[in-house]
């Protein structure tokens, strides 16, 4: 592939590391912040979550019934023009159902497909991750 735009990767990993950072804390705000304002979530809970919107609509419901005790680690991160880009990653630890109390081993597999945004930024534009059983 010829590349004829600056290298951004670590821009484009940051932005994950942030969402990530922030969903660990439960803070919706941070959260949405990474997201392009046409973001979509797309995880095993449901059907696609389309929009900033949307997304704030249903983040508190997710951190209002589960706290989540997970590390992630980037696996792969790709810039595949001046604008876009992705970013693979896999997720471990635990989650807990806060109405019962419930721990479990929680492990995940995500997929971040980042934009370029106006100002520069690099954000969420699609969003899927899924969950592994456990074994």
């Amino acid at each position: 592939m010829s590349k004829d735009f600056s290298d951004e990767s670590a821009a484009l990993e940051a932005t994950v590391m942030e969402y990530m950072t922030a969903f660990m804390r439960a803070d919706v705000p941070a959260v949405l912040a990474t997201y392009a304002e046409d973001g979509v979530l797309m995880a095993p809970i449901g059907p696609a979550i389309e929009g900033k919107k949307q997304l704030a609509e249903v983040y508190p419901g997710l951190f209002d019934a589960v706290d989540f005790n997970m590390v992630p680690k980037v696996t792969e991160v790709l810039q595949t023009s001046a604008d876009w880009g992705f970013v693979r990653s896999a997720t471990e630890g635990t989650q807990t159902n806060k109405a019962t109390g419930d721990t479990e081993a929680a492990k995940y597999l995500e997929l971040f497909l980042l934009r370029k945004s106006e100002t520069g930024a690099w954000q969420i534009a699609r969003y899927n991750t899924t969950q592994i059983p456990a074994a």
